[in-house]
This record gives structure tokens, C-alpha cells and sequence, in this order.
């Protein structure tokens, strides 16, 4: 087994080697080039990869290693990409590593400095291509070699103390193997067998994830769509600040906790909270935190989340801010927002600028904060600031129909959670160059279509920026990588929850850029501005492109008639 492999070399490899000369015959020497190429052999397609151990040559080495490579990348690990078993000076930890070739580079760069800065360029730029998983990036390894320790790609750690069952292990391999097929294909040989930056890889399928997430859901209770389901999940990854807003009572609060519970974040293990919002809230002080009299920060609700987010970094951390509208939104977040606006790219993690005055504070790329909102007259409006800055996601329709719950429903069956990291979630464009490079022509595509948009906005002055339109693409552009919904059905939620919710106001022009709203979404059945238009609309209702935006059109095109209209009424 290789758990017991593993053990006996941290267990036995340093009283063998002081005991014994450099020999082939040692038993040590044996399992090590021998007893783990036999095991793992069984694991991995031995036409394509090499298992190879090592105790040294000549002399035993501080850092015994087995090391299993695609042939076709290289035959050796002085140099190339590959996976690696290595084991601790200290022998007390053996770290799993998909890792890099060093003695090439020492031998060709010569100064430690710029073999260094060599390793630390190649590593990034895979991580920029391949998701990390269940793997750590921080390369804190602690073998006593820095050139492993400093190449090292992803890694797990095992303690000799602590070592994980074998199935823990076996799993571990194959998803490390998953990555190394993805590094073989996507950037070893520039192809596209695999999706470049996504979860797609082997059991990893987006769509298969969302049913688990919806078969879960449902399990407790609870009945939201497939397209539901994927919309919210785009909106989180398009930016990690989404509204959920409805009527009271249609589960906006329980959506993001069971989403959350789906894949693995709960109350239990920290990861998921909800914090109720105070109609007396009128600074930030409750959520982020203040400085007392002793100059001494005290930290808020929200930032004792982050602190907690930054120790598990691959982790997805969730937090719901229910009924966000009893006190001005602007008054308590909108320090948070602008963190948000501030996110970059810097060695392949998304990390924000700080808020000095609130003790260094900033946002890590693991945090996603939900908005819940009930739209009536009790609560506050939104400002431009803050819609633009989000997707708001309406959930206005309830249903009562039991049909979806009477499967099996003597039974009680116990769906289980989806585990994921935090690469799922996390966002792969943060700029409107790093979407161009993933694919110029449909962004060009879906920008025209932003642009015929807001030119109709422009005749009432409601007309948008950058943010939006960015974020518009960013959102599409996900959906076509990841295959979740259809084309039209994607652009019509972003219809929906970028463009309607800033349309707001009385004036004959709020009436006329609707009724151009409703044509381009129904271009195949316009209507007029005349007596008749609003059952026109409807008539032909069902022939439209975008149905649910043409539908809330006509909603706020009937709220008009009574001299005043907005999304949220």
C-alpha cells in the first residue's frame, strides 16, 4: 500500500542510511527505486508515464524522492515538469508535489538568484492555466532544499504523524495526474483537448456540479432551477458581490445558505454566516470594525470573516448579508465595494488594495458576500454605486406545486455535499485584456450587443460605463467556457441584472427607451408607442428573444402608466 510505503521510508530511511554504505542491496535503496514503481505502476498508463525513485548516486542523498513523469515531457527530473513524492531532511513529512527540473537551470543560470526567479516564473504562469484544487500554492514546503521547495507548482503535505488513509491518498494522486494532463496538453503541447483555467477536468464537469448542488438543494426542501442555480453561480464568479432580491418569504436567505451547505461551506466549519443588517446602521463600525479610544482596531462582523478566510485561502468562504436595505447601503459597504473595484492579478492570486484607516484590512479572494433585499416601501433604495457594481438577481415567482418533492417522499434520503476549492468560484478575468485573450471574437460578438443596449439607455442619461459593460462579458464569456446555459438565456439574465435595475424615474423618455428595451428583446414582434402598446407586448410575449427581460419590461412599462417606474416596485 502506499500509505505504508510512504511511512517506512520516513520511519526507516535515516537509521538504514547512516548504518549502511551506498548500496544497491540496501533494503531501503530497494523500496524505493523498486517496491514504489511496482505500486504505483497500477495507478498510472505505463505507456505514457515513468515511475522512478531515488536514494541518491554514490552516496545517499538528504532527499530521497519517487518520481512519476509523462516521457514525452522529459526522462528525468533535472529538468521539465512532473510529479513528485518528496521526502523532509527531518524525515517527519513527505510532500506530494507536481513540481519542476532544477539541475538544468543551475547548470545554464549558475547564480542561485536566477535559478530561483526562473523556477518562480514557470510555476506562475502554470498556475494562470491550471487550477490548484484540493492543492496548496503557498510553497511553505519544508524539505531543506530550497530549489524543490521554490519549483514546487501544487502541493499536499502528509505528516509521518499524521499520515491520511490510502483511499485520501490514491485520490490525492489522481487529481494531481488530472493536473498533469492538463499542464501535458493545454500548455506543454498549446492544445485545447482541455478547457484552459476551468474546473473541466476528469468528474469536474461545471453542469454535473450545479445538478449536485440542485439535487441537494431539493433534498432539504427547497426547489430552484437548474438555471437558477447557474445564473447565481455565474454572478459569484463574475464578481463575489451579488443582490438576491424578491417579495418576502421566497427564500433568498436560504438559497445562499444551502448553495453554500452544497458545496461544503457551513455554519459548522466557519464558512458560511449571515449577518442581519440593523436599520440603525449609518457607518461602516459594525461590519468592518472601528478604532477605540486606545487607538485599538476593533474588529467588525465582517472583518472577523476575512481574518478567518485568509488562514484557509483555498477555501470558499460565504457570507449573507440579510435585508441589506434597512439601512443605506452606502452608509456601512460602500468602503468594501471599493476594495472590491481595486482587485489584480499578483502571482496568480486576486488581491486588493488595504484600507488604512481600517487597520490594513483587505478582501481575500475567497470571500463572497450575498446581498438578500426585500423589494417593497419599508426599505431603502439603491444608488448607481452599488447596482453597478453587482449582478441583483429577482426572485419574485413563488411555487407551490408539491410535484417536485412527492419522488420517494416516504423516504428520507440524505444527499451529500460537493467539496470544492475555491477555484470554482474564483474569478479568472478582472480586466477587459484578460478577456480578450481568452477569446477576442466573442467578446467583440457579445460587445456589440452591449453597445446597441446602451445607446438606447443614452436618450434618458441612463446610459453605463466600463464596469458594466467588463462585467457583462466577463459573465458571458464564462458561460460559453464552462457550457452551463444557453446564449440567449445567459444575455437575457444579464439583461436583467445589470441593465433594468438602474432604469428608474417618470419622465416620457424612462417610457420611450422601455418600449426600445422591449424591441430588442423582441425583435421580431416591435411595438409602438401608442394606446395599445403594453397588450401588444404581451400578445407577442412568447416570441421574444429574451423573455424575462421582456416580461419585467412590461412590468415596469405598466407601473409607468401610473406616472412612476422603477425595477423595484
Amino acid at each position: 500500500m502506499l500509505r505504508e510505503l510512504l511511512l517506512d521510508v520516513l520511519n526507516n530511511y535515516k537509521n538504514e542510511t547512516n548504518e549502511n554504505k551506498f548500496s544497491k542491496n540496501v533494503r531501503i535503496y530497494k523500496v524505493l527505486t523498486y517496491d514504489f514503481k511496482d505500486y504505483l505502476g497500477k495507478y498510472v498508463n505505463n505507456d505514457i508515464y515513468e515511475v522512478k525513485g531515488s536514494a541518491g548516486q554514490g552516496v545517499w542523498t538528504k532527499y530521497p524522492w519517487v518520481a512519476i513523469y509523462n516521457k514525452k515531457i522529459t526522462n528525468s527530473i533535472q529538468e521539465g515538469v512532473y510529479i513528485v513524492y518528496l521526502f523532509s531532511e527531518d524525515m517527519q513529512r513527505v510532500y506530494l508535489t507536481l513540481n519542476q527540473g532544477c539541475t538544468k537551470l543551475i547548470e545554464e543560470f549558475r547564480k542561485k538568484k536566477l535559478v530561483i526567479d526562473q523556477l518562480v516564473k514557470t510555476r506562475e504562469e502554470i498556475r494562470r492555466n491550471i487550477p490548484n484544487g484540493s492543492f496548496k500554492i503557498d510553497n511553505k514546503l519544508k524539505i531543506g532544499y530550497v530549489y524543490y521547495e521554490e519549483g514546487s507548482i501544487f502541493y499536499k503535505e502528509y505528516s509521518r504523524d499524521n499520515m491520511p488513509e490510502e483511499n485520501i491518498l490514491l485520490n490525492d494522486l489522481k487529481e494531481l495526474i488530472d493536473k498533469y494532463e492538463v499542464y501535458y496538453h493545454n500548455i506543454f503541447l498549446g492544445k485545447s483537448d482541455y478547457i484552459k483555467g476551468s474546473v473541466q477536468m476528469k468528474g469536474q464537469e461545471p453542469n454535473k456540479i450545479i445538478q449536485k448542488i440542485k439535487n441537494y438543494i431539493q433534498s432539504k426542501g427547497f426547489n430552484y432551477s437548474y438555471e437558477e442555480l447557474c445564473n447565481f453561480y455565474l454572478s459569484l464568479k463574475t464578481k463575489p458581490f451579488v443582490i438576491l432580491a424578491g417579495i418576502s418569504g421566497t427564500g433568498k436567505s436560504k438559497l445562499v445558505r444551502l448553495f453554500a451547505e452544497a458545496v461544503g461551506a457551513t455554519t459548522e466549519n466557519g464558512r458560511f454566516s449571515i449577518i442581519p443588517v440593523r436599520p440603525d446602521w449609518n457607518d461602516n463600525s459594525e461590519l468592518i470594525g472601528y478604532k477605540n479610544i486606545k487607538d485599538e482596531f476593533v474588529p467588525g462582523y465582517l472583518t472577523k470573516i476575512i481574518e478567518k478566510a485568509k488562514e484557509e485561502p483555498d477555501k470558499p468562504y460565504f457570507v449573507c448579508l440579510d435585508e441589506m436595505n434597512l439601512a443605506r447601503v452606502e452608509y456601512y459597504l460602500s468602503d468594501y465595494l471599493s476594495l472590491i473595484e481595486s482587485r489584480k492579478f499578483e502571482r496568480n492570486e486576486i488581491i486588493t488594495d488595504k484600507l488604512e484607516i481600517l487597520n490594513g484590512i483587505t478582501i481575500p479572494q475567497n470571500l463572497y458576500l450575498i446581498g438578500t433585499v426585500n423589494m417593497d416601501d419599508t426599505t431603502y433604495s439603491f444608488s448607481r454605486k452599488v447596482l453597478d457594481r453587482t449582478n441583483t438577481i429577482e426572485f419574485s415567482e413563488v411555487d407551490f406545486d408539491l410535484d417536485h418533492f412527492m419522488v420517494n417522499a416516504d423516504e428520507q434520503i440524505e444527499i451529500g455535499y460537493e467539496e470544492l476549492d475555491n477555484n470554482f468560484f474564483r474569478s479568472d478575468y478582472l480586466t477587459i485584456k484578460d478577456a480578450l485573450h481568452e477569446d477576442m471574437e466573442y467578446v467583440k460578438t457579445i460587445n456589440d450587443k452591449i453597445i446597441l443596449i446602451n445607446e438606447i439607455l443614452k436618450k434618458a442619461n441612463k446610459h453605463f460605463g466600463y464596469r458594466v459593460r467588463d462585467e457583462i462579458l466577463f459573465y458571458m464569456l464564462y458561460n460559453k467556457k464552462l457550457q452551463l446555459l444557453d446564449e440567449e438565456m445567459a444575455f437575457d439574465y444579464q439583461i436583467m441584472q445589470k441593465i433594468l435595475p438602474t432604469i428608474v424615474g417618470s419622465e416620457q423618455k424612462i417610457k420611450e427607451i422601455l418600449i426600445e428595451l422591449y424591441n430588442f428583446c423582441n425583435p421580431n414582434y416591435q411595438i409602438a408607442n401608442l394606446p395599445s402598446y403594453i397588450e401588444d407586448a404581451e400578445k407577442f410575449l412568447g416570441e421574444a428573444t429574451y423573455k424575462k427581460s421582456a416580461k419585467k419590461i412590461i412590468e415596469m412599462l405598466r407601473r409607468f402608466e401610473d406616472g412612476f417606474t422603477s425595477y423595484w416596485i
